[in-house]
């Protein structure tokens, strides 16, 4: 039995990683690389295999940069099963048909700009969406399922965003022997809101294991939400507009389960706010739909009558034209997206309000080295925004404590949950230097078999 780390190695984007038996092939996560232009090219790049010889994807949970390259995947030949739970295949639905909209109306832009022949064709359209959704199937966290003689799979709760799961696996080897995989996917804070904390598996011979933060630790989540707080406050006293660049799928919920927080306890008044990403509405209704994979809190909330993600003074925004009028308000929330500023509506916001010393810009995720958002993060005083410099005059708050990942701490304690000690850990997404001090750590204090693999690398499991 081999695995290929085909994405999500010594980088947080791209996660796909290729399993092979004598009677298997499957794919954990088939992810889009997201970030600076060399990484994204690598979506353009053939699959280093026949997707018609694919028997399984099990995904891990939504966010594009594990499930982006799905419907290239089915438009290539795939015909097996694509295997998550109920929330991740209706978020996934979302996240690919919004991504496949913002492709196609940048080839027309391209259209306009380019000749013919230097136009990058969209990876895939929503048809092709339409089109995979038809290979997904979904199950509960925690029920045992056989695919085949030589799998047995289960998913368990990862944390990390809705739906987000853990993947157990059984998996017979060439010489009939049974062993464990583990892949960890994308794992979150204990103590997150909506998101259950992760569970925690008691044995495993290899473990796939997420490094994002596994050098750093997260603010106190009381302390970080006393600084959103602090930035509304602040920018109600100056009259200045607030911008969240934010993720539309968990983060911006929970952003707004805050807000709700913050106006139910009378913490702040007269707020407007404007939801302005039809993804991050589509996401939030799907939210709704849900409660069971909500944690106690935020069922005690529903129980209650309350819905955590609507309170008064929000305004969801629709169409440009309504986006567009925003331009003319002050002393005004916008939630737009995208989380690292790579695109969509807060750029338009960022052109308009960035000169402005009043703008309060408020960075609630993790940005990738070359984003917009880490350029604002770095605090680099000119920004060049849909190919213009601005100004950088904002007023910066970085909230690491909303984080959907764990922290070192946090990745260590699931690490150290497993009862028996894995053959072999091997670390991925996350950045090089990350990684490296992380795999450090876990070799001093757990003693464990650590492994860094590199992009492409195939590594034999016994």
């Amino acid at each position: 039995m081999t695995i290929q780390f085909l994405g999500g190695a010594k980088t947080v984007t791209g996660s796909c990683f290729f399993v092979k038996t004598d009677n298997l092939k499957f794919l954990v996560d088939c992810g889009a690389f997201q970030g600076p232009e060399e990484l994204e090219d690598r979506n353009y790049e053939p699959f280093p295999f026949n997707p018609a010889d694919i028997d399984f994807v099990f995904l891990t949970h939504a966010h594009f940069d594990h499930c982006g390259r799905i419907p290239v995947l089915v438009k290539q030949g795939f015909k097996g099963r694509i295997i998550c739970t109920q929330p991740t295949r209706d978020l996934a639905k979302v996240i690919l048909l919004d991504s496949a909209n913002l492709q196609e109306e940048e080839s027309k832009r391209w259209e306009v700009k380019a000749k013919m022949e230097e136009m990058r064709k969209p990876l895939f359209t929503e048809q092709d969406v339409e089109e995979c959704m038809k290979y997904f199937e979904v199950y509960p966290y925690g029920t045992s399922v056989n695919l085949s003689p030589d799998c047995e799979f289960r998913l368990r709760d990862s944390g990390h965003i809705l739906g987000s799961a853990i993947i157990e696996l059984w998996i017979k080897n060439s010489a009939d022997r049974l062993r464990k995989l583990v892949f960890s996917g994308d794992l979150g804070q204990p103590g997150a809101r909506i998101v259950n904390d992760p569970d925690l598996i008691r044995d495993a011979d290899y473990v796939i294991c997420e490094s994002t933060y596994g050098n750093r630790l997260h603010k106190d989540r009381n302390e970080t939400v006393l600084e959103l707080l602090a930035a509304l406050q602040s920018a109600q006293r100056e009259g200045g507009n607030v911008l969240i660049p934010s993720f539309a799928i968990e983060r911006t919920q929970e952003i707004l389960y805050e807000l709700n927080l913050f106006i139910e306890n009378k913490l702040i008044s007269n707020l407007p706010v404007y939801l302005d990403s039809p993804m991050a509405s589509r996401a939030t209704e799907i939210f709704r739909q849900y409660p069971d994979f909500y944690d106690e809190d935020a069922k005690r909330l529903i129980q209650k009558g309350d819905d955590p993600f609507d309170f008064p003074g929000l305004t969801k925004i629709e169409s440009t034209e309504e986006s567009k009028r925003l331009v003319s308000k002050k002393g005004i929330v916008i939630i737009a997206g995208s989380g690292m500023c790579t695109g969509g509506r807060i750029l338009h916001h960022l052109k308009n309000n960035i000169e402005n010393p009043t703008t309060h810009l408020v960075i609630v995720g993790y940005q990738v080295a070359g984003t917009l958002g880490r350029r604002f993060v770095d605090k680099e005083k000119v920004v060049k925004i849909m190919g213009q410099d601005y100004q950088n005059n904002a007023k910066l708050f970085t909230l690491n404590g909303f984080s959907g990942h764990g922290d070192q701490r946090d990745l260590r304690y699931w690490l150290r949950g497993f009862g028996h000690t894995p053959r072999q850990v091997f670390l991925v997404h996350g950045d090089p230097e990350i990684i490296n001090d992380f795999a450090q750590n876990l070799k001093e204090e757990i003693h464990k078999d650590i492994y860094i693999p590199e992009h492409m690398e195939e590594v034999k499991l016994e």
